[in-house]
């Protein structure tokens, strides 16, 4: 089972075990949350995953002793994502130690093999300009992380807000991918 499907489990959607694909259930990734009350809304509302941005040159940065009380507020099946961008080993494992979080989500110029060094699942963000080059991108990580696409912009390493444009992908690929880009009323 992978790390984000306790989240799904509880909504219903059970990994696929036999040799009939179901379709993965909607999974809603909610990051850069800096205050309680917005942790408790996105909770309320349905979110499966939290993101808490560790990256210092964010305009949504929170230090782990910050992250730590709002991530107390989530329930078992919400999974409290740390967010960073280059980080050092000490950093990372800072926002594990002191903040609680359960999955690493990683937007820079890390190695799967730093990635992976933590003893904690890892998802890594792939800034592409289309959807269809996160087939090379992944190429790069074991097939059993999450991967997150996220547009491409050469000033930000995230947070755009932007959609990447519709586009097939290999359905393996697309099961274990999140999309970045913010929930517009018209694409949820």
């Amino acid at each position: 089972m992978s790390v984000a499907e306790p989240a799904m489990a509880e909504r219903g959607g059970a990994p696929d075990e036999g040799a009939t694909r179901r379709p993965r259930p909607l999974c809603v990734k909610i990051c850069g949350l800096t205050r309680a009350d917005d942790v408790e809304a996105a909770v309320a509302a349905g979110a499966d995953l939290l993101g808490f941005n560790f990256h210092p040159g964010s305009a949504r940065y929170v230090t782990p002793e910050d992250a730590a009380p709002m991530i107390r507020l989530l329930p078992h099946h919400v999974l409290a994502v740390g967010i960073f961008v280059d980080p050092s080993a000490d950093d990372v494992r800072r926002a594990i130690d002191v903040a609680g979080v359960r999955l690493l989500q990683f937007h820079g110029d890390e190695t799967a093999a730093f990635c992976a060094s933590f003893g904690v699942p890892a998802m890594k963000a792939l800034r592409v300009k289309r959807l269809a080059d996160v087939e090379t991108a992944a190429l790069a990580y074991p097939a059993e992380w999450w991967l997150l696409a996220d547009s491409f912009d050469p000033r930000r390493h995230g947070g755009t807000g932007r959609a990447l444009a519709p586009e097939v992908i290999d359905a393996d690929l697309a099961r274990r991918l999140f999309l970045a880009g913010g929930l517009p009323p018209e694409t949820v």
